[in-house]
């Protein structure tokens, strides 16, 4: 028998709070995941790096083009799967927001309430974390409703 490890395939995606006015646009999700915010992202197409992968979503899910976005850290999850999120942060957009994505509604949401605001219980964990100098690195144990079990979170 061999001891040779299995290589793993992650489920990639990004998100991106923009913060303006000290506010962030946050999405109400109002169909799979019940009434949960979280910012605009999605998984990578192919070929796609972080970068191109969040300016090409948030566009898609807000109208909205984002000058600029900084990653402020990356989270590893893992529940049945096994994935990688890279969280941006941004402070310059252009375009004309979308009243309504095709996940819910969007919402200019205060930045002092982020961390009272129903999220998924991973992004409550690392939101302290956001628009920070210093990046981050999450690693998150989920059960099978997003919720976390165990975490770790440092800064680089």
């Amino acid at each position: 028998m061999s001891d040779k490890k299995q290589r793993v395939a992650h489920l990639n995606s990004t998100v991106c709070y923009l913060k303006k006015d000290n506010k962030v646009l946050m999405i109400k999700f109002t169909k799979k995941w019940g009434q949960v915010y979280a910012p605009p992202g999605g998984k990578f197409e192919t070929g796609e790096s972080p970068l191109e992968c969040i300016l090409r979503e948030y566009y898609e899910e807000t109208g909205l083009k984002l000058i600029n976005p900084k990653l402020q850290g990356m989270s590893y999850w893992r529940d049945k799967a096994e994935g990688i999120i890279f969280i941006y942060v941004a402070e310059e957009f252009e375009g004309n927001l979308k009243e309504k994505s095709e996940e819910g509604c969007i919402e200019w949401r205060d930045i002092k309430d982020l961390s009272s605001l129903k999220q998924f219980s991973q992004n409550e964990k690392f939101t302290p974390y956001l628009f920070k100098e210093k990046l981050f690195e999450g690693k998150f144990l989920l059960d099978e409703k997003c919720n976390v079990l165990e975490y770790e979170i440092r800064t680089i």
